[in-house]
Formats: structure tokens, C-alpha cells, sequence
């Protein structure tokens, strides 16, 4: 493709948001997608390895898993108050310092685990961690939605969010293989230096948006370097505008309550809300519920295996729906059939005979709640406009990450009621994002099937 220009008598005139939203999506813009991927495959791998580590440290400490209630806490906590401040910080000094310093924080919060000696530092080290944790996905979800084009952007927010439970899989493999032979202080090992390693390579490799350094006024060499990644034919000599852009609001959270905002930023803060709000309570309780009526612990980490795969496979066709039919369409779809499933779980006897039922019912949850999730985070990179983008998602995804601390109660209180509240509430949840999608008035429309186009 050749870059899309306006008309002037001297320099070149080039639309940056035009040739981001329409321009094809090369192999550096994938390399982009590729880079903030690995940030938060290692985002998953640390927000879970707290909880494969924990039974050797009571074991260790001769203290109960009750006592390590408050550090869990202390980490959602962390990732609530981390997300919005890495959203706004994102929109003032850049996605890439964001991110950068969100990861390096996690994975030296993560190192320092490996040092404790007591129950109280692994809460203060995770507290840190979870600032990081909360801070990393905004940036990383504002960069690949500005390197990706309109029609494929959907999907290649998705694949990124569909990194978390890789994420949090690989932290599984590494329990296994090194804990036994380690001990549980080598997993913060590894899983802390990594991300230290990788913020080196993303100062090293990774671009700056460059509807960021122009909205900032960056120096004019900076912004056509950072635009090369989206057609590498631009010149340092063009004049660089961008049209979307005009009359946007400086990054703030007021900014998010604006006239034409107000209505889809309220909406989609009770969706994340709702939507994170029965994922932890699954996360968290699934396993109990399963172990009291007669399943064994095999069995137990096979379902939560299984109701992560199909959520790899739920973002990923997600992503795809809502290219193809626009994000009205594609997540109530799959909201809608997260309730009916969450209905037929509550309904049905969990026993060893209804097992191979049971497994299926909560892979397809997977596939439709986990899918339902990650499109919140491309619904609000499409929301969005550039100067508010890191914001507007930092802000909802904070927002939803206060439903995490609430669903340990939630979670408590459904128990005491037996399976069919369990799952009822699970289906409760899913039905108040499924209208608070419904309210949006600013989705995100289908795209029509254009042919490919070979990669520059």
C-alpha cells in the first residue's frame, strides 16, 4: 500500500489515524502485538503463581491457608487500584513507559516472594505486585488496538487478553516440573526475573504509539519513525495530523464521563464488573464446590483446565465475531449463552455419574464467560479515542477488578447455599453484564470481508 496522504503544496501531508484504522496489517504491526503478548503472558504467570506455591509455604511456615486470605486480598487490591492509575499514567507519559515500568514492577515485587520469611511480607510483595499486574494490561491493550487495524483490531486485542490464562497454564507446568525439586522459592525466582527480563527487551524493541507522541507534540522525527511501523514509506519530513482526533479531551477520569461518553462509560464499567466478578468466583470456589461432593483433586484441576481451554478458544472466536458481526451481536451472543449454561449447571446433580457432562458443560462456560470477558477489553479499545484510550480501559478494567475482592465473600455465601446457588449466582452476574452490554450505544460495527492483502 502506498501512504495515505493529503493534499499540500510542500511537505506530505500524512492522516496517521486514517493509515492506523485502514492501512494493512504488516509484519512489524504483528511484531507489536507479539511483544505486548509476552507481557502478558507473563502478567498470567504471575497473578497466578501465588496459589501453586501456597501449600508448601504453610507447610513451611506451619500457618493455615485461612492466613493467607488477607495477602490474596491485599493483591486484588493491588490490581484495583493498579489498573486505573496505569491507564491514566499510560495516557500521560506514554503506553510504552506504562508498560515498561508495570512489568518490571510486577516482576521485582514477584522476586522479592522468593525472599520472604512470613506470611505478612508475602502480602506487602504482592500488594506491589498487584499494582503492577493492574497497570500492565491497559497500556498493552491501548498499544495493540493503535498498531492494529480497524478490521483486524478486535481480534488482535483478544489474542493479547487470551495470553492471561496461557499465562496462568505455564505457571502450572513450572509448579510441577521445578517445586518439587526447588522448592517453592525458585517458582518467584523464575517468574520474577522473567519479567524483569522482558521490560529490558519491550525499552529495547518496542515502539511508542504514534497517535500518542503526536497528540503529545513529540518531536516530529520521533513520530515518523514510530508511524514507519504502520507504512514504512513515511518520510521524517511529512506533516503529521490526525483527524479523529480533534477536540478530544486531555487524558482524566472526568474525561471518561463526558456528554458522549457518559452512557457507554457507565455501562461498561458495571459489565466489567459483573463479568470479572463470577470468572474469580469460579477461580477461586470451583474447586471446593467439586471436592464436597466427592471429586477428587485430579478431577477438580481437570474442569478449571478444561474451563480455561475453552476460554482460549471463546476469545479467540470472539475476536473474530466481532470483525465479522460487530461487538452488539457477538457478545451478547456469547453472554447469553454463558447465562443458559450457567442455568443447566445449577439444575443439574454434580455427582461422579454426571462427570463427563459436567466437564463439557464447564468447557463451553469457558468458552462463552472467558469470551464474553476479553471482548469488554476490545469493546473499550474501540470506545475510545487515543487521548483518553489507556484511561478508558484502565478504568473499567479497575473497576472490574473490584469485583474479585467481592467475589471471595460472594463466592462464601453462594457455598453455604449448595450447587444451585453457586451457579445461579454465576448466571445472576452474567445477566446484568449481558444488559449493561446492551445499554453500550457505541459498538463497535461489522466489518465487511475485504480480499488479503500480502504483508509489506
Amino acid at each position: 500500500m502506498t501512504t495515505q496522504t493529503l493534499e499540500t503544496t510542500q511537505n506530505p501531508v500524512i492522516d496517521i489515524g486514517s493509515l492506523a484504522e485502514d492501512g494493512a496489517w504488516t509484519t512489524p504491526r504483528k511484531q507489536v502485538l507479539l511483544l505486548c503478548a509476552l507481557a502478558i503472558i507473563l502478567d498470567g504467570l504471575d497473578n497466578q503463581i501465588l496459589g501453586f506455591a501456597i501449600p508448601s509455604m504453610i507447610k513451611e511456615w506451619s500457618v493455615t491457608r485461612g492466613d493467607f486470605a488477607p495477602a490474596l486480598a491485599l493483591g486484588f487490591v493491588g490490581m484495583t487500584v493498579g489498573t486505573p492509575i496505569g491507564g491514566i499514567v499510560g495516557d500521560w507519559l506514554g503506553r510504552k513507559v506504562a508498560l515498561i515500568a508495570s512489568v518490571f514492577l510486577f516482576g521485582a515485587a514477584t522476586l522479592a516472594i522468593a525472599a520472604a520469611h512470613g506470611v505478612g511480607e508475602v502480602g506487602l510483595y504482592r500488594f506491589l505486585a498487584g499494582l503492577g499486574l493492574g497497570g500492565a494490561l491497559p497500556a498493552a491493550t491501548a498499544l495493540i488496538a493503535e498498531f492494529t487495524p480497524r478490521r483486524n483490531r478486535s481480534l488482535s486485542v483478544m489474542l493479547g487478553i487470551v495470553c492471561i490464562p496461557i499465562g496462568g497454564m505455564i505457571g502450572g507446568v513450572l509448579a510441577a516440573q521445578l517445586q518439587p525439586e526447588y522448592g517453592w522459592r525458585m517458582l518467584f525466582v523464575i517468574s520474577g526475573a522473567l519479567p524483569m527480563i522482558v521490560a529490558l527487551i519491550l525499552a529495547i524493541a518496542l515502539p511508542e504509539s504514534p497517535q500518542y507522541l503526536l497528540a503529545r507534540g513529540a518531536d516530529p522525527k520521533r513520530v515518523a519513525k514510530s508511524v514507519q511501523i504502520l507504512d514504512r514509506t513515511a518520510i521524517s519530513s511529512s506533516v503529521f495530523v490526525d483527524g479523529r482526533e480533534a477536540g478530544v479531551e486531555r487524558a482524566s477520569i472526568t474525561a471518561l464521563f463526558i456528554a458522549s461518553l457518559r452512557r457507554t462509560t457507565t455501562a461498561l464499567w458495571i459489565a466489567f464488573f459483573f463479568c470479572l466478578l463470577p470468572v474469580y468466583v469460579l477461580y477461586a470456589w470451583a474447586p471446593t464446590l467439586l471436592t464436597s461432593k466427592g471429586f477428587d483433586v485430579q478431577s477438580t484441576s481437570f474442569a478449571l483446565a478444561l474451563f480455561n481451554f475453552g476460554g482460549v478458544a471463546g476469545c479467540i472466536v470472539t475476536g473474530w465475531a466481532i470483525g465479522r458481526y460487530g461487538s452488539r451481536v457477538a457478545i451478547l451472543t456469547v453472554a447469553g449463552a454463558a447465562i443458559v449454561g450457567a442455568a443447566i449447571l445449577a439444575s443439574m446433580p454434580l455427582s461422579i455419574e454426571t462427570r463427563p457432562l459436567l466437564m463439557t458443560l464447564l468447557c463451553v462456560e469457558g468458552f462463552c464467560l472467558l469470551g464474553a470477558q476479553g471482548s469488554l477489553y476490545a469493546l473499550a479499545a474501540y470506545v475510545y479515542p487515543t487521548n483518553v484510550r489507556s484511561t478508558g480501559v484502565g478504568a473499567a478494567a479497575g473497576f472490574g477488578r473490584a469485583g474479585a475482592i467481592v467475589s471471595a465473600y460472594v463466592g462464601t455465601f453462594a457455598l453455604n447455599y449448595g450447587a444451585t446457588m453457586f451457579f445461579a449466582v454465576i448466571a445472576a452476574c452474567v445477566a446484568i453484564t449481558f444488559v449493561a452490554v446492551a445499554i453500550v450505544d457505541m459498538h463497535q460495527p461489522a466489518q465487511p470481508a475485504e480480499p488479503s492483502r500480502a504483508s509489506m
